[in-house]
């Protein structure tokens, strides 16, 4: 089956941030997002199902603290991009990498690993980063802003 980003729908629908705790609503509310792998595959199916086409992930190493500790509970990207591309048919799925923590030669071999897996379905969105605490984690400086954009044309 072809990348469903390459169908004829003129508006892509994607769902958006699965892999992370809270998923993207920082909040208190009851009925938040539960990262766990069954709640992960549960809602991929479903939007495989409906025909959604992308199926995206946050990149995030560290929460955020406090009262909720936001997206401090998460699936690390790429495998999770594998594991959703053997559990859909016919969503892409994406992984989502920082350059400057990811080598870009393994982002390649694990890229291709996962686009076979998936046949074709697999996009990788690569992000620059700006949380700094993660930075840290991988013994790397946060980098100007156009230093840091620089740095990402070189590795892709």
């Amino acid at each position: 089956m072809a990348n469903a980003l390459f169908n004829d729908n003129r508006l892509k629908l994607g769902v958006f941030g699965l892999n992370v705790s809270h998923g993207c609503a920082a909040t208190t509310a009851e009925g938040h997002l539960e990262p766990t792998w069954q709640n992960n595959v549960k809602i991929a199916s479903m939007a495989d199902r409906a025909g959604i086409e992308a199926l995206v992930p946050v990149a995030r190493w560290k929460g955020f603290g406090g009262k909720t500790n936001f997206n401090g509970e998460c699936f690390e990207s790429y495998t999770w991009a594998a594991g959703l591309a053997g559990a859909t048919r016919q969503s892409s799925v994406f992984s989502t990498s920082h350059v400057p923590t990811m080598h870009p030669i393994v982002a390649a071999k694990q890229g291709t690993t996962i686009d076979h897996i998936s046949n074709g379905r697999f996009v990788l969105n690569v992000v620059c980063g700006w949380y700094e605490p993660e930075f840290l984690m991988f013994g790397a400086p946060l980098m100007e802003h156009d230093t840091l954009y620089e740095y990402a044309a070189d590795s892709v």
